[in-house]
């Protein structure tokens, strides 16, 4: 069938709004801005009117954009308010342009996928360039263009679509290219320490088993089912192996404490009780000796800032007491140079030099050692989360019903911070909870108005193969695994208050609703087939 331009110009923009929603702010901005402009002149209001009455999941945007602007009435602050609605202009526009335009085709879908997964690995080989190739390079700029936990979400939602499709498609380079791919994003979400997105793959893989498992032959049912709890008794074996590693004492700091060093100088213990690695950290203090060996040893001061900003003298007390070894010219003597060069980039544990699990449970741990010996959250992105939530709900619990207005979560947070005297009183972050930052800003009243229609249209969406007993995984399971991967997204970050989370949640809940609605039963595919004609999982 022959495409107008217009159409044509519609299945471009969302091609390169796939691109660019993980590289660039600006180019995102104006392709939603064509997008729009495109679909007015296009014309054509008959279709665009039916669509709009009978997409509910429209609806549902139309209700979080009529929320937003009614309790602007409430809002002291309208500047801000002002700003959080023209930030989030394209939460309402993506899926009023999508929802009310003719649904991609098959090959117009495929395009979107491959050019959208491709452009995630392009950027992920670009952070590898970069942590190669810059010293001392933070992990949250590893990827240059889009903050590395929204890039982890992408990367959640882009390994989904290559099991989609190693599963589905059933060819053979099909199901090289995507474990291949898989391995290198778990590998790259290990150096961003997206933590996060692996309990999120973890929830959203239980979730798809549990909806989906049984459209699979028994068998291999079975075997999928035996393979996830394995797996999970793996991983909860992993998390107790690594508990005892961190936690059990070793004989430095069980054995009855000395009082002087070899060289007769009288050693300081601090019983604060903080441990790491086995050993608690404040015994077995010579700073003298430390004084006189660091100065040998390196050219930074022991008093001085490494470049990330961590003092030489802290991470030099905790990297020795991590080797379980004193601080003093005996337990100085057992650093190498690559210890000293670590140190002197404010590496403050010899784990932390070995990337991967070990190294982001012993950082969890140590964080919840500082909360539970000092209740500091400083520096700290779990503990500030925890931090945020409590004034954040604090805040909640003094305007329940009607919240505090679109433009006041900011300032009413803070305020709590300041009256609580929390150590987080001079930060400007978010709640880092969707969920709670729309309780906060629109009471019981607006979160459940919000909930109630978004819930309705994801049913309606989904309860025709629900109510007859034939899930299609083809047509749906996509779906299903993009809302998990919001869903659980929202209680750990605020997704809908940067451009880049916007437009990754609306994308995926406009293009694969879209999905589901072509390939119901009652469009002619069958429960359990796939759309191209590969052969059934049941038979």
């Amino acid at each position: 069938m022959r495409l107008s331009i217009h159409r044509k110009i519609y299945v471009v923009l969302l091609c390169l709004l796939a691109v660019s929603m993980t590289t660039s702010v600006f180019v995102t901005n104006l392709l939603w801005t064509l997008l729009l402009v495109n679909w007015v002149v296009e014309w054509n209001w008959k279709e665009k009117f039916a669509n709009w009455g009978q997409n509910y999941l429209l609806h549902a945007f139309l209700v979080l954009l009529g929320v937003h602007l009614l309790w602007l009435i409430g809002t002291s602050n309208m500047d801000y308010a002002l700003f959080d609605l023209q930030k989030k202009i394209p939460l309402f526009v993506i899926p009023l342009v999508v929802l009310t335009s003719r649904p991609l085709e098959h090959n117009e879908r495929l395009s979107v996928a491959i050019l959208y997964v491709t452009t995630v690995w392009v950027v992920s080989i670009i952070g590898l360039v970069r942590y190669l190739t810059i010293p001392d390079l933070p992990y949250r700029d590893i990827v240059p263009y889009i903050s590395h936990i929204r890039f982890g979400l992408n990367v959640c939602m882009v390994l989904v679509l290559l099991v989609y499709a190693a599963f589905f498609y059933r060819h053979l380079w099909c199901y090289l290219l995507s474990l291949m791919l898989s391995i290198w994003f778990c590998i790259f979400l290990l150096m961003l320490h997206a933590y996060t997105a692996f309990i999120i793959l973890l929830a959203t893989s239980l979730v798809l088993l549990l909806v989906y498992g049984r459209c699979l032959p028994r068998k291999p049912r079975m075997r999928v089912k035996v393979l996830f709890l394995a797996v999970l008794l793996a991983l909860g074996a992993l998390v107790g192996w690594y508990v005892d590693g961190y936690y059990r004492l070793q004989p430095l700091s069980t054995e009855p404490l000395q009082s002087h060093t070899a060289n007769g100088n009288p050693y300081q213990h601090l019983q604060d009780g903080i441990i790491e690695n086995g050993n608690y950290i404040h015994i077995y203090i010579c700073e003298e000796e430390m004084r006189q060996q660091w100065a040998k040893m390196s050219n930074y001061p022991l008093d001085s800032l490494t470049p990330v900003g961590y003092p030489v003298y802290p991470a030099l007390l905790r990297y020795l007491g991590a080797m379980g070894v004193t601080k003093d010219s005996v337990g100085m003597s057992h650093l190498t140079p690559a210890d000293v060069a670590a140190i002197e980039k404010g590496i403050a544990n010899p784990v932390y030099l070995q990337p991967g699990l070990r190294k982001m449970f012993y950082v969890l741990f140590y964080e919840y050692e500082n909360y539970r010996c000092y209740h500091n959250v400083n520096n700290f992105s779990v503990l500030q989360r925890f931090e945020l939530w409590n004034a954040g709900w604090q805040v909640f619990l003094q305007h329940p019903l009607l919240g505090v207005g679109t433009g006041d979560v900011v300032d009413a947070c803070h305020k709590q911070l300041v009256d609580s005297q929390s150590p987080m009183s001079d930060t400007q972050l978010h709640t880092h909870n969707q969920y709670l930052n729309f309780l906060i800003a629109f009471g019981i009243v607006g979160f459940l108005l919000i909930v109630f229609f978004f819930a309705r249209a994801i049913w309606l969406l989904l309860c025709t193969p629900v109510r007859s007993g034939t899930l299609s995984p083809q047509s749906t399971i996509l779906f299903v695994a993009f809302l998990c991967i919001v869903l659980i997204s929202f209680i750990s970050e605020d997704t809908l208050e940067t451009l880049a989370g916007i437009t990754f949640t609306v994308m995926g809940f406009t293009l694969l609703s879209r999905g589901v609605l072509q390939c119901t039963p009652e469009n002619g595919v069958p429960p359990c087939t796939s759309e191209n004609g590969v052969p059934p999982l049941r038979q």
